[in-house]
């Protein structure tokens, strides 16, 4: 896992997308009769991932699905899974009976016993909401046949969190805005998505630093919302977010295009000759050519590589990589390794 990259990633899926880097559908539900995880005694959580466990068996969608308890896995194969976005961070540090499975390429996972009981999630390259939520879809009615979620009229599905009552359903994307951050733009434009019921945080969920320019957009309530309206929403402002990013590309390539393509040779000529990179200097150097490969200032990469390379730097992708725990040092020699091995691009319109 720790040296390839999710299948999800393939470009082809995604050709001419520029800004959306993925959708995610994810969908929250517990199970009636218990208490939430967070109240609940080990007894009962075993028995509720016992149960799970036993529906996630009967369900077609998830016959290729690796199933794993989480006391199986160590801290750093915790990090690992959620620097590829298959658990939340909270998971990381639990210490109860909890689980995850994982499905064929890493489109699909679900959570057991973090939060809530269940939360299962879809993810997709590029701007594809109706395709995740229809998966995820199919998946809950299969468990819903065996097992009793909690739902009460008139507020809909129960969850640990308020703002997840109702369809339980969240819709988000991965958004890349270079542009908008060079021109100064990206505040008041994320400022003016959120009035559209979005929120905006960092690519590895709550409280997790943006960068890379890249953000994470998604619904902020379900209540009151069907999963059509959520899905509709998420797609006008991902039309919003990417009108504005390619106009500030426009802009930038009129009124300063010597300075923009500066940037991005500087940034691609670090990539291939430095002997030591830190992860924001990394991701923020790989945001730049991401930009150039888009503007066809850069030719001879796909972007998918350069999205790889955003998740195969990261510190436990590294650790694993060489087998143990590295210190942040070691891990700057071998980030940059790794990123001088995996990089060739030549030059495009702008050379």
């Amino acid at each position: 896992m720790s040296g390839r990259k999710p299948l999800w990633l393939d470009a082809s899926k995604r050709e001419g997308d520029e800004v959306i880097v993925s959708t995610t559908a994810s969908l929250t539900r517990n199970l009636h009769g218990y208490n939430f995880p967070l109240n609940s005694n080990e007894a009962e959580l075993d028995e509720v991932l016992d149960r799970v466990w036993s529906a996630c068996a009967t369900v077609e969608e998830l016959s290729e699905s690796n199933m794993v308890p989480l006391q199986e896995l160590s801290w750093e194969d915790r990090r690992l899974l959620l620097e590829r976005q298959l658990i939340s961070s909270a998971m990381v540090e639990i210490d109860r009976p909890a689980g995850v499975a994982i499905g064929s390429g890493e489109y699909f996972s679900m959570m057991i016993n973090d939060d809530d009981h269940i939360r299962m999630q879809q993810v997709e390259a590029g701007l594809v909401p109706e395709e995740t939520w229809s998966f995820l879809e199919a998946v809950d009615e299969g468990l819903g046949r065996q097992l009793p979620y909690a739902y009460k009229e008139p507020f809909g599905f129960l969850t640990a969190s308020p703002t997840n009552v109702g369809t339980g359903l969240r819709v988000s994307i991965i958004v890349h805005l270079p542009a908008l951050v060079l021109t100064n733009e990206v505040e008041t434009v994320l400022r003016h998505a959120t009035q559209y019921g979005v929120q905006v945080r960092g690519i590895h969920g709550e409280g997790s630093s943006v960068y890379g320019n890249l953000f994470q957009i998604s619904n902020q309530l379900t209540l009151g919302r069907s999963e059509g309206d959520i899905v509709k929403s998420l797609v006008r402002v991902a039309t919003l977010l990417t009108d504005h990013e390619i106009e500030a590309r426009s802009t930038l390539w009129l009124q300063a295009r010597l300075q923009l393509e500066d940037k991005i040779h500087r940034s691609i000529g670090l990539l291939r000759n430095a002997r030591i990179l830190a992860i924001r200097e990394c991701m923020n150097l790989l945001s730049a050519v991401r930009l150039g490969v888009n503007m066809e200032v850069l030719t001879g990469v796909e972007t998918s590589r350069l999205d790889e390379l955003m998740i195969l730097t990261q510190p436990s992708h590294l650790d694993r990589r060489e087998g143990r725990v590295l210190d942040p040092s070691e891990r700057d020699i071998l980030r940059a390794e790794l990123v001088r091995t995996r990089i060739d691009v030549t030059g495009g319109k702008g050379s």
